[in-house]
């Protein structure tokens, strides 16, 4: 995916003092939860054994809500960590990014936990093959599975999109601290050079030639996704966020309004595009080409070429028209989903993997009276999930509120 040049201040080598002890605040942006919360329930759906996964599947073309999610977790950490640097300096961005790892890496390690005792029991004891699957590794050789897991070597299937966000958010102040001193540019070059490379098989050699730690895990078993590819998302949406942060916010430093803009010609082509792209999804292109070259363009996995424009249009039409698409009847109720993603996600996964322990076989398909509990289920529990993590965040931030209030007045009443 190819970025818009970077803003004159994003390429400065020193960047903006703050210019007061108070940071500027960069609220929620509504639009963005929503956008969150929809992609969530549809890697839910998609993930779940039903039938409901037939229409989220690659509804609009060739992408998924694993692209979009990825993407727009950059986007979020980019713009989040641009605005804690103008105020409080470099320093905190690393604190904060530091955070946010070890919170994800922590819930990473609960779901482990859970999988590694509760599913690896169930899967042998009842013989659900898909369980058995999902943790072979760990079945084989439990305690090499154990420490290549807290390493985030393992990843089995479901359980490897946490691994990814961490490893990308390790990778995200290297990024910034050189986009700092050079521009988004040089990063983003070798973020498409390495992608490229991907594209050519460098996750194959690069497991044939390195194994670190001795752990001998299985190349099937380090996930699905190809994070030499995916870091393109990634950094794109970075790059993205730090760029535009106060566009996005709706409002510059100096309280003027400046609204992102797309050409027209731009908006055109991005509908050409991906209309063009939802028709080749449901029409037999294999039979029109070379299977393996078509295989290797829409390559999910690998993220191949044809999925990157079919993003990157979606993407530019979202950017038109998203605060419109968001003012639809019921969307809104999405955005908390959206708030709390790390926990809605993480309890996703472990929907999918108890729906999946209702069948014996290695590909589960449901009776329709199940398919229908299930659903209804999963569902309840992510809203329910989202309330919940709602809630103590906004408790917490009272509290914290509340304390900063009375250090202030202390402070105050010291100095008088």
């Amino acid at each position: 995916m190819t970025a818009p040049a970077p803003v004159a201040d994003s390429e400065r080598s020193t960047p903006p003092q703050p210019t007061s002890t108070e940071p500027v605040r960069r609220g929620r942006v509504l639009e963005l939860d929503i956008l969150r919360g929809f992609l969530l329930v549809w890697m839910t759906l998609t993930h779940l054994p039903t039938k409901a996964s037939i229409v989220s599947n690659q509804t609009f073309g060739f992408v998924s809500g694993a692209e979009g999610f990825i993407f727009l977790a950059a986007f979020m950490i980019g713009r989040i960590e641009e605005g804690i640097e103008q105020t409080r300096g470099r320093a905190a961005t690393i604190g904060d990014v530091a955070r946010r790892t070890m919170k994800i890496y922590g819930y990473h390690c609960l779901l482990l936990a859970i999988a590694f005792t509760l599913v690896a029991a169930v899967g042998v004891s009842f013989h659900r093959q898909a369980l058995e699957n999902l943790l072979s590794f760990y079945l084989q050789s439990p305690r090499k599975a154990i420490v290549a897991a807290a390493l985030l070597k393992y990843r089995p299937s479901l359980l490897d999109i946490l691994p990814i966000y961490i490893i990308f958010l390790i990778w995200t102040p290297v990024a910034r601290a050189v986009a700092r001193r050079w521009s988004w540019k040089p990063v983003l070059a070798v973020s498409i050079g390495v992608w490229v490379a991907a594209q050519f098989g460098l996750r194959g050699w690069m497991y044939q030639h390195g194994d670190p730690f001795g752990l001998s895990v299985p190349e099937t078993s380090t996930g699905a996704f190809d994070l030499y590819a995916w870091q393109l998302l990634w950094t794109s949406g970075l790059a993205l966020g730090s760029v535009f942060a106060d566009r996005v916010s709706g409002v510059s430093p100096a309280g003027e309004e400046h609204p992102l803009q797309v050409p027209r010609w731009l908006l055109i082509a991005a509908f050409v595009v991906a209309a063009c792209f939802v028709v080749l999804r449901y029409s037999p292109v294999d039979q029109w080409m070379s299977p393996d070259v078509y295989g290797r363009l829409i390559d999910k996995w690998h993220l191949g070429p044809a999925r990157i424009v079919d993003f990157t249009a979606i993407s530019i039409i979202l950017i038109r028209f998203g605060a419109q698409i968001a003012k639809l009847p019921l969307l809104g109720e999405l955005a908390p989903v959206g708030r709390a993603s790390i926990e809605v996600f993480s309890v996703h996964v472990l929907c999918c993997v108890g729906a999946n322990a209702l069948s014996h076989d290695a590909d589960p398909m449901l009776p329709g009276w199940q398919q229908v509990l299930v659903l209804g289920a999963t569902m309840t529990a992510l809203f329910v999930t989202a309330k919940v993590a709602n809630s103590r965040a906004a408790r917490r931030h009272a509290t914290g509120a509340s304390s900063s209030t009375q250090m202030s007045l202390r402070l105050r009443k010291s100095s008088a």
